[in-house]
């Protein structure tokens, strides 16, 4: 008994002895916290449900911290010290069904390009591959750099008694996420424009995609799909014999590609439009004409204005350098005056109705007389 009394004493000396307070620490990684204050309203125009926010460390080019979220509105990172340089795009890269991403991982080279649409050919575009128009994308762009004197500290564990004197203030960022794709008006002026049941058409020389983190434009081109016009017959021409009216059409775009923003860039034959009319009777009528000289960025925003004399261009003479920023400007293609004359722009063939008996009678005329006996 004496013996399991000293063990049972031993044992519960061992145990007092287990139970010492320590003292509670507190935990400085040193890191500095980053405020992201994000601004979609101002140029985007809308917010959306989500963001991916990729960041590239120092002077490496990689991708080393990425993350998605839906707080849209604003984000908080912890960061450690060095030069960031980051991106910010609404939505994933899953999300986007018109277009594809690619280099994710470069901060540099990362790009988008469009879906292709594969679509059964007429004769007057066989073989033709058209791409989607883009879905809105915006990205905002920045560098910013964490001083270790904004961190707390060095990464180690500190008694809660001991805590450092001072406060550390957040390092804050204000961004503005710019619309990464751009609207192309086209609007063609129409001679024997009664005639006319439907057109169809299509653009090459395009961009099919951009630089995220540096929006210039791919250098690859290819072609979009017109298919959806709206006619206008000309007020102070419709009755006129040469039926005056105009077809105008806006589509998403990229833009021009990189290296062919500026007029002086572009041969004619850089871009190509086809415009296939069908009648009243039923043909079908095919132009196509080579516009590189004759797409323009433009400064102001498109209006329905009759007058082509109106409208404004980015910059007399195209000859200034191309900015960043200039390659979301609106674009316009104008087949009328300043640019074509009524001989250049479509004539499209007097035409009837199918189906409707319609015709036109030729009487020739008349001969010498003659007397023809008729047997009763």
């Amino acid at each position: 008994m004496r013996h399991l009394l000293r063990t049972l004493v031993i044992v519960a000396a061992a145990a007092m002895a287990s139970c010492q307070r320590y003292e509670v620490e507190l935990y400085y990684s040193g890191t500095a916290d980053v405020g992201i204050d994000v601004d979609w309203e101002s140029r985007f125009g809308q917010v959306p449900d989500g963001m991916t926010i990729m960041l590239a460390r120092d002077s490496a080019d990689d991708i080393v911290y990425t993350d998605i979220t839906n707080h849209v509105g604003h984000y908080d990172v912890q960061l450690e010290p060095g030069t960031y340089r980051m991106l910010i795009f609404n939505n994933t890269t899953g999300e986007f069904g018109s277009m594809r991403f690619y280099a994710m991982r470069s901060f540099s080279q990362a790009y988008a390009y469009a879906q292709q649409l594969q679509r059964t050919t007429d004769f007057w575009d066989v073989n033709v591959s058209y791409m989607r128009e883009p879905e809105a994308i915006a990205c905002a762009v920045d560098t910013f750099t964490v001083l270790p004197e904004m961190t707390d500290g060095d990464f180690r564990f500190v008694p809660w008694r001991d805590k450092s004197e001072g406060t550390y203030e957040q390092l804050s960022l204000r961004e503005v996420p710019e619309l990464m794709t751009t609207e192309l008006f086209v609007r063609v002026k129409v001679i024997g424009y009664k005639y006319m049941a439907a057109v169809e058409g299509n653009l090459s020389g395009m961009a099919d995609g951009f630089l995220l983190t540096q929006a210039w434009r791919r250098s690859v081109a290819g072609y979009h799909l017109l298919d959806s016009w709206q006619a206008t017959a000309a007020p102070d021409e419709s009755d006129s014999l040469t039926s005056v009216g105009y077809i105008s059409t806006r589509i998403a775009t990229f833009g021009l590609p990189h290296g062919r923003e500026l007029v002086e860039q572009r041969d004619p034959g850089s871009c190509m439009l086809s415009l296939c009319f069908t009648l009243i009777d039923g043909t079908q009528h095919v132009f196509r004409y080579p516009v590189g000289k004759v797409i323009r960025y433009r400064t102001d925003s498109i209006a329905d204005a009759p007058q082509a004399a109106a409208w404004t261009h980015t910059r007399a003479g195209d000859t200034e350098p191309m900015r960043r920023s200039d390659v979301t400007l609106q674009l316009e293609l104008l087949l009328e005056a300043p640019f074509y004359t009524d001989p250049e722009v479509p004539h499209l063939p007097y035409a009837q109705p199918s189906g409707t008996g319609a015709f036109d009678a030729h009487v020739a005329d008349w001969g010498d007389e003659q007397n023809i006996e008729v047997t009763m």
